[in-house]
């Protein structure tokens, strides 16, 4: 080989390595900036055709012979306010049940199930009723009672049977509830503040064969849920009577005490939104943020220096996967054509960094205005005291927000174009997948025009509860296929009744869901008036709960918690008892499943699960991480 040669090949190591190099260094870029789904599990949206539709109470079919019977009164104002909340317990815990509206129709025979549900208060007038379901527990059955009922001579003659020594004349105001034991995930806080308490218990002493899972939070320690064995049967009491949607999770857990295991789908999800971010930085400045850094300090520098790097901080410690939902502009307008107003630069920054934390983009809009149209069904505000008498001032979504209708679809349909092409121009190849509406007000008619205009949007992450025109959300797939995902909790200001919220929901679906606004520094309905660094300080106390109390929780972006949901939500199961435990077959398994299983009278062997694996949450409650189909557990004492 000559020196020319010799010289050639030289030149062609060094080339090599130099593509190698930038192959890697391109690889790590694409990796950065082309997922379409960011965290740590990649967990994918499927195709909705990917599932069977599965029957279950409330969907297509229901099992000829359930196990469990519903008994309420529609006529019974608390029975009919519980109603909404109990069903959708036992349908999102996929119970089969029949229901039976004692205003209408006779009680079937109650021998024909495993377990009873009272969910009304008027015993007396259904005193025939309360005489035959006490008969039939004593004799074996499972009874819940989950609502406090009106006092009289009927729950007098009943009130030994579940546990109840002496009763007291009068409701008592529980201002708080406090966990006893471990039979519920909490962490290191076993107390919930009630935030808006009235006299909703009622003042009993029970006795000792009582085992009393949650009392009131103070020194009277009044019992609010407990069990009890009689004679053959068993009984569980929720004492609590408060009938709202941050309370299911509490139910639930009472409803999963009743028999010898409790096996029910669960999401496995903890995500963080920030709505409307990337977003047009403000320049001027804002008496809440002099306040705190200072009057050299404009809202611009605020965000870029302070905001986004605490919010990286936050990631950082506790590996959160952001999804942050671009906003376009800040104008009012609602009428085609569109253009952008927008610098792309500070976008791209804010993009770029999102990607690196392992998050995603999503859509909020082409700018704060909710997809809706003057016709919309969308939620109502709550009147106030100042509306009171108001008989010809109606409600006015306009004036109340300041915010606008759309005047068509196809105005709609212009500006998520619109939006589309800004988002590609700055991450041309990350697609957006998630929606959270503005202010949390959606309608179909914008759903309509997002699944017209952007097909690949599969989700819609707006509010789990009602208010303020929102319309709440469930954890549920629509007719279309699109995923609902709603947020639990949002702000700066965690309230106590946030709290409540995420406790119940941490043990209802086993999940967690936070969004937060970059207008929220400026919004005193979101914490502004705490100020900034409060806020963050708040956030960071938020997220420690949820580390202490769930720390094997998936930490997700917006798109993955869909793909979860989804799985969730088609997921079917049967449970079979064998002789050494526990056979569980799942329907519409395709690559995961996660189900918690409570266990009221023996103890698994977690060594011995094939076809998943157990891990213990609190006390006799498991979550189950299923990887095939079928899934069996042994019992520990089994040979």
């Amino acid at each position: 080989m000559n020196k020319k040669q010799k010289r050639y090949i030289s030149v062609i190591i060094v080339l090599i390595v130099f593509i190698l190099i930038a192959v890697a260094l391109l690889g790590q870029y694409g990796w950065m900036v082309t997922r379409t789904g960011g965290g740590e599990s990649g967990l994918s949206i499927l195709e909705d055709n990917s599932f069977t539709k599965l029957g279950y109470s409330g969907e297509e079919t229901q099992e000829e012979n359930p196990d469990c019977l519903y008994l309420w009164d529609s006529t019974d104002e608390n029975s009919a306010v519980f109603y909404d909340q109990m069903t959708q317990i036992l349908h999102d815990m996929k119970v089969e049940y029949t229901e039976t509206d004692l205003s209408k129709e006779e009680m079937p025979d109650p021998d024909q199930y495993q377990i009873v549900i009272t969910g009304f208060t008027n015993f007396q007038e259904h005193s025939s009723v309360i005489l035959e379901v006490v008969s039939w527990m004593e004799k074996g059955g499972n009874l819940l009672m989950p609502q406090v009922p009106e006092t009289g001579s009927v729950y007098s003659f009943m009130s030994p049977r579940i546990g109840v020594e002496n009763l007291g004349s009068a409701y008592y105001e529980v201002s708080g509830i406090r966990i006893t034991d471990d039979f519920m995930i909490t962490g290191e806080q076993t107390e919930y503040a009630i935030e808006y308490p009235y006299q909703s218990a009622l003042t009993v002493s029970l006795g000792e064969s009582c085992e009393v899972h949650m009392v009131s939070a103070d020194e009277r320690e009044v019992p609010l849920l407990w069990e009890t064995d009689r004679r053959e049967g068993h009984v569980v009491v929720v004492n609590l009577g408060h009938y709202e949607k941050n309370c299911r999770g509490i139910y639930a857990a009472a409803y999963s005490l009743l028999s010898e295991y409790c096996v029910w789908p669960v999401i496995n999800s903890s995500a963080f939104y920030i709505d409307g971010f990337p977003f047009p930085l403000p320049k001027e400045k804002n008496s809440y943020i002099t306040k705190e850094y200072g009057d050299n300090m404009d809202m611009y520098s605020f965000y870029v220096r302070e905001w986004w790097n605490d919010l990286i901080s936050l990631a950082e410690e506790y590996g959160i996967s952001y999804t942050g939902t671009i906003q376009e502009n800040n104008d009012n307008d609602v009428e085609a054509p569109f253009e952008s107003k927008a610098s792309s630069n500070r976008y791209q920054y804010f993009a770029s960094t999102l990607m690196e934390l392992d998050g995603e983009l999503g859509l909020f809009g082409y700018n704060q205005q909710p997809l809706c149209l003057e016709t919309s069904d969308i939620g109502t505000r709550e009147e106030t005291e100042e509306d009171i008498g108001e008989e010809t001032e109606e409600l006015d979504y306009e004036k109340d927000l300041g915010l606008k209708y759309w005047n068509n679809k196809s105005d709609m349909a212009a500006g998520l174009k619109e939006v589309e092409e800004f988002q590609k121009g700055i991450i041309d190849s990350e697609t957006m997948q998630v929606y959270t509406p503005p202010s949390n007000i959606w309608s179909e008619d914008g759903l309509d025009a997002i699944k017209d205009t952007l097909p690949d949007i599969a989700a819609v992450a707006a509010d789990y509860f009602s208010g303020g025109y929102a319309k709440e959300q469930e954890y549920e797939v629509d007719e279309d296929g699109m995923i609902m995902t709603p947020r639990i909790t949002s702000g700066g200001e965690i309230s106590e009744d946030m709290k409540l919220s995420a406790f119940s929901e941490l043990n209802f679906h086993y999940v967690v869901s936070h969004s937060i606004s970059p207008t929220d520094v400026l919004n005193p309905d979101a914490g502004a008036d705490l100020g900034w660094p409060a806020m963050v300080e708040n956030l960071n106390d938020y997220e420690k709960w949820q580390e202490e109390a769930a720390p094997d929780i998936r930490r997700m972006t917006g798109s993955e918690m869909a793909g979860a949901v989804q799985r969730f939500y088609y997921l079917g199961s049967e449970e079979i008892e064998t002789k050494d435990g526990l056979e569980i077959q799942l329907s519409n398994f395709q690559d995961e499943a996660w189900l918690m299983i409570r266990f009221n009278e023996w103890t698994p062997d977690e060594e011995s699960v094939k076809g998943g694996s157990l891990t213990k949450l609190s006390g006799n409650l498991y979550l189950l991480e299923a990887e095939q189909d079928t899934v069996t557990i042994q019992r520990k004492d089994a040979k």
